[in-house]
């Protein structure tokens, strides 16, 4: 193939998405109310717990951002001493 020649796109057209398995299922069945309730009392629960963990790691993510930036500091201030030392090592 000849370096000059642009290689052909081809442009696919966008698929229809699929329907989601609930949706199709909930057409087939009548409304539950009973298994609607557990299904969002166990979202709900969930839900709960995932809070829980988010509040209880929030302060270690908060701390590792801190020695992140402290550790930053540190290398920076080492770049800054070694590029010194680098010109003091040009000017001998």
């Amino acid at each position: 193939m000849p370096e000059n020649e642009e290689t052909e796109q081809v442009e696919t057209e966008p698929t229809e998405p699929a329907t989601a398995p609930e949706a199709e299922g909930a057409e087939e069945e009548p409304f539950d109310a009973a298994r609607a309730k557990k299904a969002l009392s166990k979202k709900n629960s969930e839900n709960e717990n995932l809070r829980k963990r988010l509040k209880e790691l929030e302060p270690l993510a908060k701390k590792a951002k801190e020695l992140e930036d402290a550790q930053k500091s540190e290398q920076e201030r080492l770049t800054e001493q070694l590029t010194a030392a680098e010109g003091r090592i040009k000017a001998v």
